[in-house]
């Protein structure tokens, strides 16, 4: 009688010390691999946000074809000349960004932007979200409040108009006029911009958010100011410079180490926070005077950044920017 020895198992299984090599091995590799992750889809949201500007860029150029001058930054008047909330940049391009019908639903021409705020059947319309507006790196809400006639929220934007050095320049005194390419009411054109297009901003972002908690969250409209009109929630300076830490009225983005800008001439540049900025101490406020600041420019106390931001201050740009 023969006996069959039992088959005995040779395999072996793994041992706890190394089940956690190859999990730190694992940590290890994931560690190395997600900053690199990160980085390219920061990339990829960077491309979109550039690609936003071009877009708009591009509306800015076919309204001024079409119109023989580009849109005003917003306006400090409603149509009836009244001291009112009016429409921005933004509304008067929706025709060259496929937005034509909320356009007309809207009737800027007819209607001023407070008017269409108090009626609950067109609020809707200024709470719509558009992505040409909108920065994939901004962590800023969808809606904010409109700072007029009530409390009633409106859809954000990433990009504000640049309005120049100066300040508001549209307050209740009606002061329109400053150095940039969009302010108050304005209607400037091409031949006015004798700094050279490739050299003048005409569009950046902006996405700052409120350094304390109780700071109200006054990021931009596309659809207009609120108040009494003063711009700065459709339109920035370039008085300091970008990502200032706490000037929210001013150029900002949650890219890293930098802002895009659309520049007349339809180019987006990305400028770095470390451009040489310097506004020689002038008054930026409602009562700036443009002769200053040119004669400051002459003068070598303008900082880079400022004469990018000014359509007319006489000074060569030498240099990238």
């Amino acid at each position: 009688m023969s006996f069959v020895k039992p088959r005995q198992n040779n395999r072996m299984a793994f041992t706890l010390v190394e089940l956690l090599v190859v999990i730190t091995i694992i940590g290890i590799l994931i560690a190395l691999l997600l900053p690199a992750v990160q980085s390219a889809r920061e990339a990829a949201r960077r491309m979109q946000c550039s690609n936003n500007l071009k877009q708009l860029g591009l509306a800015v150029h076919n309204y001024h074809t079409a119109l023989n001058s580009f849109p005003p930054g917003f306006m400090a008047l409603n149509h009836l000349g009244e001291i009112k909330g009016g429409w921005a940049w933004g509304v008067f391009l929706m025709p060259y960004i496929e937005q034509s019908s909320l356009k007309d639903t809207l009737s800027a021409s007819k209607y001023t932007l407070s008017q269409v705020i108090s009626d609950p059947a067109l609020l809707p319309m200024l709470q719509t979200k558009l992505s040409v507006f909108s920065c994939p790196s901004s962590p800023i809400e969808p809606l904010r409040e409109y700072h007029g006639p009530g409390s009633e929220m409106v859809a954000t934007s990433n990009y504000t108009c640049c309005r120049g050095f100066f300040s508001y320049r549209g307050d209740v005194n009606l002061q329109k006029q400053n150095n940039g390419v969009f302010y108050a009411e304005s209607g400037v054109k091409i031949r006015d911009v004798t700094d050279g297009t490739s050299n003048t901003i005409a569009i950046g972002e902006r996405t700052v958010l409120p350094v304390h908690a109780q700071q109200p969250k006054r990021w931009p409209a596309w659809c207009g100011p609120g108040g009494l009109g003063i711009g700065s929630s459709v339109s920035s300076c370039v008085s300091d410079k970008p990502n200032h830490p706490t000037n929210m009225h001013l150029f900002s983005s949650h890219h890293p180490s930098g802002t895009n800008f659309c520049f007349v001439d339809g180019s987006v540049h990305f400028i770095a926070d470390t451009i040489y900025s310097d506004n020689a101490g002038l008054d930026s406020g409602d009562d700036g005077n443009h002769s200053d600041f040119v004669q400051a420019a002459r003068e070598g106390l303008i900082g880079l950044y400022q004469l990018l931001g000014v359509k007319d201050d006489g000074q060569p740009i030498s240099g990238a920017f």
